[in-house]
């Protein structure tokens, strides 16, 4: 009986999965259409055989991915204030109190990513729409920190 108590503490917003699905396709997509074109453009010689030009457009898309792989797409929030944020590259555990702000989309809708800033970083969480679980753990964050910072929500 306490294992079910503890389960109804827990929040939990996952993002839709079609969602998420469709935000990575289009990176494939767009990582698929884009590289041929700029290899043909470095056999063509436009780049002058630069290498440098190589390592700065492949650095362009190392990076991409690796920001679009730590996007959350799932975020708990359990009794004593810790929160888990899961991503393709990672889980982050924080507490409520290291949260400095968040930001809702700017889209209409909250269609778009939630910006939550940590100390030394900022998590992006996707967001499709308004959803009550997302509210109710947002809700909880500002009750558990109220020196946060939020805009758009």
């Amino acid at each position: 009986m306490q294992s079910g108590q503890e389960q109804e503490k827990n929040r939990v917003y996952q993002a839709p999965g079609l969602y998420v699905a469709l935000f990575y396709g289009l990176l494939v997509l767009w990582t698929v259409g884009t590289a041929p074109f700029i290899w043909r453009r470095f056999e063509q010689g436009v780049f002058r055989g630069d290498w440098l030009y190589g390592v700065m457009i492949g650095f362009f898309y190392l990076f991409t991915w690796f920001w679009s792989l730590g996007l959350v797409s799932r975020i708990s929030l359990d009794a004593e204030g810790r929160i888990e944020l899961k991503s393709l590259r990672r889980t982050l555990v924080i507490t409520a109190k290291e949260i400095r702000s968040i930001e809702g989309s700017k889209f209409a809708g909250g269609f778009g990513f939630v910006r939550m800033k940590i100390r030394r970083e900022s998590a992006y969480l996707f967001c499709h729409r308004r959803d009550g679980n997302l509210e109710e753990i947002i809700r909880e964050i500002r009750r558990l920190n109220p020196l946060i910072r939020t805009a758009r929500i």
